[in-house]
């Protein structure tokens, strides 16, 4: 075997070793007719599905435990500790499922249910729908209804309150109904979501020019705001950690004192993001990656349909949504890949450093950085300088010969 084609075998195994080293690995694939609208998770790592007209349960094996028919296009979705399945619809219903293909209960609402959220124990439910109410239901019973607005983009159920965002702003509110307090904004709030020191809503104007996340204390105080030039589209949070994503040419995460982790360049507009323990997943096009806590881009994959969706159990594993929404063609396959080899490395390097604790009210209107250089590597940095090594040995060796 000549030098030139020995030098070139072993320099592909070296750099083709960390990387493989350092992609997920598929665990298991679903698919079905019609379009996965939403992807929820309990702790235990089953994954509910508001999926074209059905409610679908599965394992955390990706087996299907339940099928069954919603009334009307199944849009929103929310799954308890105890695998009962809530789904709010396109045509104004809210349902909730148990194995084996149980309707347990049902409610007609106003409009288009656009939230659900589900207590740990499936008793207590609390939907928002398109006309502008937040609902609350026991046992299959509506408790109450309260008008907040035009539109109710998200609830979220914690604790003994009911956390939403509508058009007019975020509204906290006790389960019996009555009012904790609320906050406007100069844009509608489209998402809420909880972290282990504060309240994170996204707010989104609407021509949504620019968008802003921001983290309020239990009583509605500011912590820290981060102005986005362009729409984010999505956030996510695993209580400790925050991703945003959308129209603004970056990946961003921030922990929960409001500090930058990273924030990597995104080649297209992504549709949907998910983190967990300083892992990000990105949907974008027909594509999505894995980006590791020190800002590398460490797995990309490009699939056979758009990636509507992505998601993370917190058990360890990612979901990555694809398919066709068209009506001729309407599909969508659930794919999921592991991680549970990661340990975390959030804030360790690749990351803008920020002052720690509250944002003063002269920062609060920070705005993200540009978009910077990807992150390093140590797995391919380490490829590229055993390669050199090698090249360097085997020229000599051949001079010697």
């Amino acid at each position: 075997m000549g030098l030139k084609l020995t030098v070139t075998l072993l320099l592909t195994l070296i750099f083709m070793l960390p990387l493989t080293l350092a992609e997920p690995v598929q665990i298991w694939s679903y698919t079905d007719k019609c379009a996965a609208f939403s992807v929820s998770f309990n702790s235990k790592g089953y994954v509910g599905l508001a999926f074209g007209y059905d409610a679908e349960l599965l394992s955390p094996e990706g087996k299907l435990l339940l099928k069954a028919p919603t009334r009307g296009i199944a849009y929103s979705s929310a799954l308890s500790e105890n695998n009962v399945l809530l789904i709010g619809t396109e045509g104004s219903w809210v349902q909730a499922f148990s194995e084996p293909k149980e309707l347990l209960w049902e409610k007609k609402l106003r409009e288009a249910v656009v939230s659900v959220s589900i207590s740990p124990d499936g008793d207590v439910a609390t939907a928002g729908d398109a006309a502008g109410y937040i609902y609350l239901f026991q046992n299959g019973e509506m408790k109450w209804e309260k008008k907040v607005g035009k539109y109710v983009w998200s609830v979220v159920l914690s604790g003994d309150k009911i956390l939403a965002g509508s058009d007019t702003g975020i509204h906290i509110l006790k389960l019996d109904g009555s009012l904790v307090w609320e906050k406007a904004f100069d844009g509608a709030v489209r998402r809420v979501a909880v972290l282990k020191n504060g309240i994170a809503v996204l707010v989104v104007p609407q021509d949504e020019s620019w968008s802003e996340l921001v983290l309020l204390s239990d009583d509605g105080s500011l912590i820290w705001k981060k102005h986005f030039n362009g729409y984010v589209r999505s956030i996510s949070t695993d209580g400790e950690y925050i991703a945003a994503a959308g129209t603004t040419g970056n990946v961003t995460l921030f922990d929960s004192a409001g500090k930058l982790v990273y924030s990597t360049p995104l080649l297209s507009y992504a549709n949907d993001v998910a983190t967990l323990d300083g892992y990000t997943v990105v949907a974008y096009g027909k594509n999505a990656e894995l980006i590791s806590p020190n800002g590398t881009v460490e797995w990309f994959e490009s699939f056979n349909g758009t990636v509507y969706h992505v998601g993370f159990s917190p058990t360890g594993y990612f979901v990555v949504d694809y398919g066709s929404h068209d009506v001729e063609d309407c599909y969508s396959v659930i794919t999921a890949y592991s991680i549970s080899n990661r340990t975390s490395q959030a804030g360790e390097s690749g990351g803008v450093q920020e002052s720690e604790g509250e944002v003063p009210e002269s920062e609060s209107n920070a705005k993200v950085p540009e978009p910077g250089s990807p992150g390093y590597s140590p797995l391919i940095a380490g490829g590229i300088l055993a390669g050199i090594a090698l090249l360097g040995v085997l020229i000599w060796l051949q001079k010697r010969q």
